[in-house]
C-alpha cells in the first residue's frame, strides 16, 4: 500500500475551466455523469446508435431489438402482400396477413419449416434479399449483445455523504466506498480533488486542488476502503464551517480506478460531494462483522449509514 505525498496542488487540467459563469449546478453527478449538455451538432454528428444500444438498460435493450424485429417484418410483409401471394406455396388462403407475416419471420431467420417457400421470381427475389438483411441484422445484433457482456461495468459503490470525522489528533474528510463483486479488484487507485470558487482580483473563479490522501491506493480491494483526507493546515478544508462550504460553492470530486480480474481490463468510478452531502462531527458505522462460520461479511446496505458524535 502507497501513501500519497502530503502537499496540496492546484490543478489547471479538469478540462471544467474556471469560469463559474459557464458551469452547472454540481459538476459531477452523484452517479458519475459529467454535467455537460452538448448543442450545435446535427443529428447525424451527435447520434451514436452503438453507444445507445451499448449503454442503454437490458430490459430496453431486447424490446428495443424486439421492435426491430417486428418492424423488419411487417415491411416486408407490406412487399409480400403488395405482389400478391401468388408466388407462395402452401398458403391456406384464410389469412393472407397472418401468412405472409410468419413467412417472413421464418425468411429473415433463415428458419424455413418448409410449409411455406416461394415459387414465383419476384417472391424468390424478396425472399433472397430478406435472408441477406437477417443475416445482417442478426450479425449485428450479437455484436450488440458479445458488446454488452464484455464491457467492463464499475461496480464500486460510494457512499451518499462525505463525513468530517476524528482523525489521529486532528480531523479528516472521510469516504467510504466497497467493492460490490464476488471478485476482488487489484491495484485499487483513488483521487480526491478539491473544488471551490475564490475572489481573484475582485472575479470569481473556480479552483481545483488535490487533496493528499491517507492511502491513495491498495492492492487488493475485497471489501471496503475509508478514504481519509487529512485536514491539516494545508488542507483547503481547515477551519472551514458549513456555511463557508456553501459559499464558496464546494464540491468534492472523488476519482477510482481498479483492475478487474474477469475483464482483464481496468474499471472507473467517480462522484462528487457538495456542501449539503459533507457531514461534520459523524462517523461511519462499522459494515463489517463475522458469520456463525466466522468468514467476514460486508454489510452493503449499510454502506451509507454514520452516526454524530
Amino acid at each position: 500500500m502507497e501513501k500519497t505525498p502530503n502537499t496540496i496542488k492546484e490543478v489547471t487540467s479538469t478540462g471544467f475551466g474556471s469560469n463559474i459563469n459557464n458551469e452547472s449546478e454540481r459538476l459531477i453527478s452523484k452517479n458519475g455523469n459529467i454535467t455537460v449538455k452538448k448543442e450545435g451538432l446535427k443529428f447525424s454528428q451527435r447520434s451514436n446508435l452503438f453507444h445507445v444500444f451499448i449503454n442503454m438498460s437490458a430490459p430496453f435493450f431486447f424490446l428495443c431489438l424486439l421492435a426491430i424485429f417486428i418492424t423488419i417484418n411487417l415491411f416486408f410483409t407490406g412487399i409480400y402482400l403488395f405482389i400478391g401471394l401468388e408466388g407462395l406455396e402452401g398458403t391456406t388462403g384464410n389469412n393472407d396477413f397472418y401468412e405472409a407475416f410468419f413467412f417472413s419471420s421464418q425468411t429473415l431467420t433463415t428458419v424455413g419449416y418448409g410449409g411455406l417457400h416461394p415459387t414465383g421470381k419476384a417472391m424468390s427475389l424478396i425472399a433472397g434479399f430478406e435472408a441477406f438483411i437477417g443475416l445482417l441484422s442478426f450479425a449485428v445484433s450479437t455484436g450488440l449483445l458479445y458488446g454488452r457482456f464484455s464491457k467492463p461495468k464499475s461496480k464500486m459503490l460510494m457512499s451518499k455523504n462525505a463525513i468530517i470525522s476524528p482523525y489521529k489528533n486532528i480531523t479528516g474528510l472521510m469516504v467510504r466506498v466497497a467493492n460490490s463483486k464476488s471478485n476482488p479488484l487489484i491495484n485499487a487507485n483513488s483521487k480526491m480533488l478539491f473544488s471551490q470558487i475564490e475572489s481573484i482580483n475582485g472575479n470569481s473563479t473556480r479552483k481545483f486542488y488535490t487533496l493528499n490522501l491517507e492511502m491513495g491506493s491498495i492492492s487488493l480491494f475485497a471489501t471496503s476502503w475509508t478514504i481519509v483526507h487529512p485536514i491539516t493546515e494545508e488542507s483547503p478544508l481547515y477551519k472551514m464551517s458549513n456555511t463557508d462550504l456553501k459559499e464558496k460553492s464546494v464540491e468534492i470530486i472523488l476519482l477510482l480506478s481498479a483492475h478487474d480480474e474477469s475483464y482483464n481490463n481496468e474499471v472507473h468510478a467517480r462522484t462528487s460531494y457538495k456542501s449539503n452531502e459533507i457531514i461534520s462531527n459523524a462517523k461511519f458505522v462499522s459494515i463489517l462483522s463475522h458469520d456463525v462460520n466466522k468468514h467476514t461479511t460486508i454489510h452493503l446496505d449499510r454502506l451509507d449509514d454514520y452516526q454524530t458524535i
